[in-house]
């Protein structure tokens, strides 16, 4: 079987989707579509099934990737391994996070690193759940702790905790709340209608005012991180955003009842054990630890715009 196919196979079915696998390899659906059909001859099965929700392997399709994925798991591997061996640190390397840490951290902060070592080929996988690294779904993930999981190397790298903020157009025209209370008063917006992987607790700002079983309504709400930002920004209202985000370094967003916590979160930098040693790993982990050493912060109101309002 040529690998080329056996490797489409191995995305199409981790994957659960040829649009999905099309844009991850970079690849039209017509031409994964006749991969697998060349493939599915090949073996003289039926790989996968095609249901209204998706695709789901067939028995002899779930037979082919659990060897297709020991095949994959050790060819990635011995690839980084020899790399390793140059001077420099290179090759590809991949990581993956949460979609809201991807977008309103992650992303800001890629680009000095490539500019560090131009020879590593980054590619950054967002995804709101559980990453398997394990499976080298990705090389190395910023997630949760996973218990019993001694095949995992899990390094803490920072702590994710979300604050309120506010304009300060916003606070200037309606006002600095002073207690939880005064939110109800106040353009909350919110995060909807799904929940997201990282915070269950997303909307937890909209029950500080009143009854816990019966949140304050948002003003406006929206399912993306950067949207509540931009509602933000311009004045819409106050929000629930991660204080450790660079977006609000430059921002006229400012904190409002900073006495009150959020939800937070420990965030590990976290990839598999037998990829120890490995510079292009050692080196992003000494990079993310030294930025979130030197630039991570708190933003409070300035006493200018309290003395304004």
């Amino acid at each position: 079987m040529q690998w080329d196919k056996l490797k489409t196979f191995y995305y199409v079915a981790k994957l659960g989707s040829f649009t999905k696998t099309g844009q991850h390899l970079n690849i039209s659906q017509s031409a994964l579509s006749r991969q697998i059909i060349e493939l599915e001859y090949r073996v003289g099965h039926k790989l996968f099934k095609r249901l209204p929700r998706g695709l789901v392997l067939t028995r002899q399709g779930q037979l082919l990737f659990q060897n297709t994925e020991k095949m994959f798991v050790y060819s990635e591997l011995a690839m980084t391994q020899i790399q390793n061996e140059q001077s420099e640190p290179q090759g590809d390397l991949s990581i993956g996070a949460n979609v809201g840490l991807v977008d309103t951290w992650l992303y800001t902060i890629i680009p000095d690193f490539l500019n560090l070592y131009p020879k590593i080929n980054l590619s950054i996988f967002s995804k709101d759940g559980h990453l398997d690294v394990e499976s080298l779904e990705v090389q190395v993930a910023l997630q949760p702790y996973l218990h019993d999981q001694p095949e995992l190397i899990q390094k803490f790298l920072m702590s994710w905790s979300r604050r309120l903020y506010a304009s300060k157009e916003y606070l200037q025209k309606h006002g600095v709340p002073k207690t939880v209370e005064d939110l109800e008063h106040h353009r909350l917006v919110g995060f909807g209608p799904e929940k997201i992987y990282l915070f269950d607790n997303i909307n937890w700002h909209l029950k500080l005012s009143g009854n816990i079983h019966k949140p304050q309504a948002p003003y406006v709400s929206a399912n993306s991180l950067r949207a509540l930002f931009h509602f933000g920004k311009t004045g819409f209202g106050i929000i629930s955003f991660s204080q450790e985000s660079p977006l609000l370094k430059d921002s006229n967003l400012v904190e409002v009842l900073p006495e009150i916590a959020g939800p937070s979160i420990d965030i590990y930098f976290t990839y598999p054990i037998q990829l120890k040693g490995i510079k292009k790993i050692d080196v992003l982990e000494e990079y993310l630890q030294a930025y979130v050493k030197n630039h991570h912060r708190k933003f409070i109101i300035p006493t200018s715009v309290q003395k304004q309002v």
